[in-house]
């Protein structure tokens, strides 16, 4: 779910660049069968957009709590609600529809009840059907730099810290979160950064470690700055 991006031009552009990315990470967990896709927090539609150059005939629906966000998204996907999750009634919204995949890219931190919106995605989600969120990691690095050596909670324009966050995760609690809505994880990946600041020569090159080494659990625990998770409701 975006922000209000109106509060100063500065906050603006950082954010906008933070959230209208076309988010190869969570394109990759798409599972390619998948043909109704709903893209909870579409922001500007790029992710989407993604997602139907993969597959012209797929159909794309995307919800979006900022009106002008709403508006692109809805030049590149093939329906868009402008609403705000936290007040959203999905039974209404989504008048009997169901997806195969739904995705939460950088969404739930941002929600007074997270728990909530993935219960009633699950309503609308098809049997064998997929959930895919993207969150932020709390047990980072920088964040533990900031808070346990600095003594700080920062309260920043992008990243672990954004301002406009309501809710933090570890990667455990983000499967305990999918678990306690009735969904089991099948699938992680985890973007890793040496500090807040994404790019770079050591950045690239901590993201070409093996996959054995990314899952070891100091690696996976204080390195992830963001992780994506697939899972699907527990038989």
């Amino acid at each position: 779910m975006s922000t209000d991006s109106s509060i100063n031009p500065t906050t603006a552009t950082l954010r906008d660049a933070a959230y209208t990315t076309p988010r190869p990470d969570v394109v990759a967990m798409v599972p390619t069968g998948s043909m109704e896709i709903l893209d909870v927090g579409c922001s500007s539609g790029a992710l989407g957009r993604s997602l139907k150059i993969q597959r012209p005939d797929r159909f794309v629906f995307g919800i979006e709590f900022d009106a002008l966000f709403a508006k692109e998204a809805g030049t590149h996907l093939d329906q868009v609600l402008n609403a705000d999750l936290n007040l959203l009634n999905w039974s209404e919204a989504m008048a009997g529809r169901r997806f195969d995949c739904i995705i939460f890219a950088d969404v739930l931190e941002h929600l007074v009840d997270p728990k909530r919106s993935l219960l009633q995605a699950r309503e609308h989600l098809q049997p064998g059907g997929s959930i895919i969120v993207s969150l932020p990691n709390i047990r980072h690095l920088s964040a533990l730099r900031a808070i346990f050596v600095s003594g700080r909670f920062p309260q920043n324009e992008r990243g672990i810290f954004d301002s406009t966050h309501l809710r933090w995760f570890t990667v455990g609690d983000a499967q305990r979160l999918l678990g306690a809505c009735g969904f089991k994880t099948s699938a992680m990946s985890f973007a890793l950064r040496w500090g807040d600041q994404g790019g770079g020569r050591w950045n690239r090159l901590l993201n070409r470690l093996p996959t054995t080494i990314m899952q070891w659990a100091p690696v996976r625990e204080f390195l992830t700055y963001q992780m994506c998770l697939r899972a699907e409701g527990a038989p």
